[in-house]
């Protein structure tokens, strides 16, 4: 894949990072096989910006765009942008076997957007008509929804050292969390929960999760998820390892601006089926092994 910047337009880090992370949880919770006609994420409250997927394939192509292919491009356009502070306008073609597959666009949410310059096809399209095909939800070819990534927890208090947080769509679930020891930077923290949902991603939701490990690009931080036994009665699987990634991240972490070391319990109706530890890294552990580093 080859990516095209504009610096000109420019977006703020930590709307990158979020709709990123916004986006790699919806393709982690889709099946990785999956062909992808559209898919947007965007339009999180105070940034102005929009990822997008598109497949330029006819349907007849023996090579279409698949949701393993936008995870993998996806984490390496982050991974780029963030190696070379480049957090600005992006543009993007996806190719397999010498057939381009796709287009991945970062762009402003703005009215008329530039064209992705797909290759003639089926779903060539501007980022406002793919936006619009996604709200409709009546395009056959707009297989994804759009996700705007907004998060409120409930029952926590943001300003304490320990918690305890209620995820807003399932209260079955709470995250009781200790915050402690060292700082970690913010792009660390923010790549590594990337890596851990990309990692997670080729898994099926329903499969149990016995471990999952995953370090930034740059090694500055380290997560380690893993499974308990116990009598929640509930089995702890990927789908519920990617749910907590994105509760600590985007209603516990950003709110608070809590860039340290973090302990959490993961709780199923009060019974303890999982916890979750991230922790600051040496710079020197590039890469965790996992999906995402391999690719």
């Amino acid at each position: 894949m080859s990516f095209a910047f504009d610096e000109t337009i420019r977006f703020p880090p930590i709307a990158v990072y979020q709709t990123s992370i916004q986006l790699m949880y919806d393709l982690a919770n889709r099946r990785y096989a999956d062909t992808v006609h559209a898919m947007v994420a965007g339009e999180l409250p105070g940034f102005d910006m929009v990822i997008l997927f598109i497949n330029p394939a006819l349907a007849s192509a023996p090579e279409q765009l698949q949701i393993k292919h936008c995870v993998a491009a996806l984490y390496r356009a982050v991974v780029v942008m963030t190696e070379g502070v480049k957090f600005c306008h992006l543009r993007s073609h996806l190719s397999l076997m010498g057939q381009e597959i796709g287009a991945m666009s970062i762009s402003p949410l703005v009215d008329p957007p530039p064209r992705l310059g797909v290759g003639e096809g089926r779903n060539t399209s501007s980022l406002s008509d793919a936006v619009a095909a996604v709200r409709r939800g009546n395009d056959n070819d707009t297989e994804t929804t759009l996700g705007n990534g907004t998060l409120t927890i409930v029952d926590a208090d943001l300003t304490a050292d320990s918690g305890r947080a209620r995820d807003p769509e399932n209260p079955e679930f709470t995250l009781s969390y200790y915050f402690f020891g060292t700082r970690i930077q913010s792009k660390e923290v923010s790549m590594a929960v990337l890596e851990a949902m990309a990692t997670a991603a080729p898994f099926d939701t329903n499969l149990e999760c016995k471990q999952l490990l995953a370090i930034s690009a740059e090694g500055g931080c380290v997560f380690v998820i893993e499974s308990v036994d116990g009598a929640a009665g509930m089995p702890f699987t990927y789908g519920w390892a990617t749910r907590a990634l994105k509760v600590l991240y985007q209603g516990i972490i950003v709110p608070q601006k809590r860039w340290v070391d973090v302990d959490v319990e993961l709780m199923w109706n009060d019974e303890k089926f999982g916890e979750m530890r991230m922790f600051k890294g040496g710079k020197g552990e590039i890469g965790s092994g996992g999906v995402a580093s391999e690719r």
